[in-house]
């Protein structure tokens, strides 16, 4: 008679197998991974490595570009500023000693923005920076040129009032709001980057050029060199391009007043002439010390009729 089983015991059997089973495939996959683990090693670390070597070609170029752009200072400059007690008569009078004296301290200044009109219409007041500060514009050009503004952010600030209260009696004076700079000052040396405001030609230089130029007959590079003798330091930073640009600014507004001179006259706008004025103009040529003989007719069966007052609308052609 067969031996009953407890249900027990056939219920245990089959989980004995499974958990040896699984034992054994766990115990067989260990060593299946351990025979490949150092292939998938191998070629993580070979992807990695060029992941590795990207920040580090990224780091030499921007360690290269800081190497060829020049720094931007990041320091603070008290440099003197204009003197506050003096009273000029005019605005022009007060910008042209500010800008004489900011020039001896290495900077210049620029208009920013003119507020507070009279019942005349002229402003009594202008707010002035330095020319490295002020409002930058960024330039999305593609050109060749690869231009860099020269803005720092500089943050001095002035301005130049009008005031009729005493002790001002209605002449102007300075205010300075900031004094203190981010960059250094220009000193002039060789090879540094001049600012615009000192190349600048004003009234007294661009009427030396006009009569150099159209009396003298000199060259650019004669004109350049005279300017910069003539006039002292004033001048002492122009260039050839800026000469250039003086003389064909006198040629446009000689063309725009000749121009409308010549639409007061009648003439059309865009004529291709214009009109000399009396004085100027050549006198007219003197009469003949010889009568001059005129050719006389010819008889009626000589002449030959002028082809070009016939048409050529004729009958007898195809």
């Amino acid at each position: 008679m067969a031996q009953q089983v407890p249900y027990t015991q056939l219920s245990l059997a089959p989980t004995q197998q499974t958990q040896g089973g699984q034992q054994m495939r766990q115990h067989q996959q260990p060593l299946h991974h351990q025979q490949q683990q150092p292939q998938y090693q191998t070629l993580q670390q070979h992807l990695q490595q060029p992941q590795q070597l990207q920040p580090q070609q990224t780091q030499q170029q921007q360690l290269q570009q800081q190497q060829q752009e020049p720094a931007r200072p990041n320091f603070q400059i008290a440099l003197l500023p204009p003197p506050q007690d003096r009273l000029y008569p005019t605005f022009d009078a007060l910008l042209t000693d500010v800008k004489t004296f900011t020039r001896s301290q290495g900077y210049a200044v620029v208009i920013v923005s003119s507020l507070n009109r009279d019942p005349q219409g002229n402003y009594r007041r202008y707010n002035l920076c330095c020319s490295k500060g002020g409002k930058s514009y960024t330039s999305h050009s593609k050109g060749i040129r690869q231009a860099r503004s020269t803005k720092t952010g500089c943050p001095m600030r002035l301005k130049a009032v009008q005031e009729k209260a005493y002790p001002y009696e209605d002449k102007w004076h300075v205010v300075v709001q900031c004094a203190e700079h981010n960059h250094e000052p220009f000193t002039g040396e060789p090879g540094a980057n001049v600012p615009s405001q000192f190349r600048k030609i004003e009234q007294d230089g661009i009427r030396w050029l006009m009569i150099m130029h159209r009396e003298a007959q000199c060259t650019l590079r004669q004109l350049t060199i005279g300017i910069r003798i003539s006039f002292g330091d004033k001048y002492q930073y122009v260039k050839k391009g800026d000469v250039r640009n003086a003389l064909a600014k006198i040629k446009r507004e000689e063309e725009r007043k000749a121009a409308a001179e010549a639409a007061a006259q009648g003439l059309p706008e865009n004529s291709t002439y214009t009109l000399l004025p009396p004085q100027h103009q050549p006198p007219p040529p003197p009469p003949p010390l010889q009568p001059i003989e005129q050719m006389p007719l010819l008889p009626p069966d000589m002449q030959v009729p002028d082809p070009d007052l016939e048409s050529d609308d004729g009958d007898d052609e195809p």
